[in-house]
Formats: C-alpha cells, sequence, structure tokens
C-alpha cells in the first residue's frame, strides 16, 4: 500500500530570502520562505570559509535548487554586517509535477 505522505519539499513554501555568512570555520545559511512561513537553516560543507563571496553565494543557490526542487533567480546584495550577504529570490520557478 502507497504512502499518502506528500514529499517535504511539496509542504515548505516559496523561497523568498536567501541569507549567507562566513564563520570562522564554515559558510552559514538560511533560507526563509512564504505561504508557509518558514525557515530551513544550516551549513555549506564546502566550499571553504576562505573563498571568494561568489563561490559560496553559488553553492547556496545551488542548496536551495535542490532542497526546493525550483530553479531559482537570486539577486545578490552586501548586507549591513561584514562577511553577511543577502539574496532576494526575484523569481521561484513552479514545482515540478508530481
Amino acid at each position: 500500500m502507497g504512502s499518502k505522505r506528500k514529499p517535504y519539499w511539496r509542504t515548505i513554501g516559496t523561497p523568498t530570502t536567501l541569507v549567507l555568512y562566513r564563520t570562522p570555520d564554515r559558510w552559514r545559511f538560511a533560507v526563509h520562505f512564504t505561504n508557509p512561513k518558514g525557515v530551513a537553516d544550516g551549513r555549506l560543507d564546502h566550499p571553504v570559509p576562505s573563498c571568494e563571496p561568489e563561490v559560496a553565494q553559488a553553492a547556496l543557490h545551488r542548496r536551495a535548487e535542490e532542497l526546493t526542487h525550483r530553479e531559482l533567480d537570486v539577486a545578490w546584495r552586501e548586507a549591513d554586517q561584514p562577511d553577511w550577504w543577502t539574496g532576494a529570490v526575484t523569481n521561484a520557478g513552479p514545482l515540478p509535477a508530481a
């Protein structure tokens, strides 16, 4: 008998903002969602903390697309705090068919 549970990525909302910040030992992130509201956060195992921010931004972009199962367009800007960046999701593609 098949499960009637939805895949996790069908229950999370639409991604709106990506937050990326550098710590001494790794890059950390948060992905903010709406409808329903929520946050997914964690760390990037790659790249190394000493890499350029653009490399870490690309890694988080890929991670967010894998998490949401959507293609995302993201516009990055430096945040008010040093070693922090914010990415506004300008377009979140549709969810794939079930």
